[in-house]
């Protein structure tokens, strides 16, 4: 049983459709860990604080592993949130949260960060992130099967903001780093993807988690990857979607070959390649601070 002083406490920040789900899964395979997944988002867009009324998961969570355990959205506020991560968590071999920059809506969140806790950073590539991001939402729209075009993108806009979270991503890290740690730990996807064990190597040491074998590879036993993982109920439908079946199907941060392939990473729609342009100088900013395997 590891000590207050020994456990590590770290988490993730990214923007959505980054690779943290998989990144998630890798730390899972750790013996005795105690993981949270998007916490602070799930105050954002469904809990008491939020503008709007969170919207319905995607099917039934009632009798989906894990849903047993799982919060109640009604008491997810960004203050229970601190609080929750600031516990002792006595008998965890690590705590790790996995969320994204934009749940602290710009600053006015970021008191509310945990103490204790070592902030790292995965990017993604914009030109990646946007497409990615804009296909699940074709996967699934809330309440409407069908919406004409200026619908859809009105959707999208709601969803995704003017800067996909990039901008509220830089915003945080530049704050860790002027108030928090000097030296925040930033991965690149492509890196990861490509390098996983170089990337997951320094990963672990930078936070003190420890570096295992089973980080990089792991067996794929078709159980609830989630199914470790402290979440929102409302949140459980989602990870049954189709935007989640690569980190399902995975037994390792490379793709496998019977994996489905993307049907293309072109993009041609105006107001993709407008919120592209918008997002690449702060993914670029970051990206020059990442750890280079």
């Amino acid at each position: 049983m590891a000590s207050i002083h020994e456990q590590p406490r770290v988490i993730l920040w990214s923007v959505p459709r980054s690779c943290t789900t998989a990144v998630l899964r890798s730390i899972s395979n750790l013996e005795g860990g105690v993981i949270y997944y998007e916490p602070y988002y799930r105050a954002l867009v469904g809990g008491p604080e939020s503008e709007s009324a969170s919207t319905p998961a995607p099917r039934a969570t009632a009798i989906l592993p894990s849903a047993g355990s799982a919060y109640d959205s009604s008491i997810f506020t960004h203050a229970w949130v601190k609080k929750t991560l600031e516990a002792e968590h006595k008998d965890a071999s690590l705590v790790f949260v996995k969320d994204f920059a934009l749940s602290l809506a710009g600053k006015v969140y970021m008191d509310h960060l945990p103490h204790g806790y070592r902030h790292t950073f995965l990017i993604r590539n914009p030109n990646k992130v946007i497409p990615s991001w804009r296909k699940c939402h074709d996967e699934w729209r809330p309440s409407k099967p069908l919406l004409d075009e200026e619908a859809k993108e009105e959707w999208h806009k709601a969803d995704m903001g003017e800067y996909a979270g990039f901008k509220d991503l830089l915003e945080l890290y530049q704050y860790v780093r002027e108030n928090l740690d000097p030296a925040p730990f930033v991965m690149d996807a492509d890196d990861l993807v490509s390098q996983p064990e170089t990337v997951m190597t320094a990963y672990c040491k930078a936070t003190g988690i420890p570096f295992s074998r089973k980080l990089i590879e792991w067996e794929n036993d078709s159980s609830p990857m989630y199914a470790k993982w402290i979440t929102c109920r409302d949140q459980l439908g989602y990870f049954n979607c189709d935007y989640h079946t690569n980190d399902r199907c995975s037994s390792g941060f490379r793709k496998n070959e019977d994996l489905p392939k993307p049907v293309s990473t072109s993009v041609t729609n105006p107001k993709a390649i407008e919120q592209i342009a918008k997002c690449v100088p702060y993914y670029e900013k970051l990206y020059r601070e990442r750890f280079v395997p």
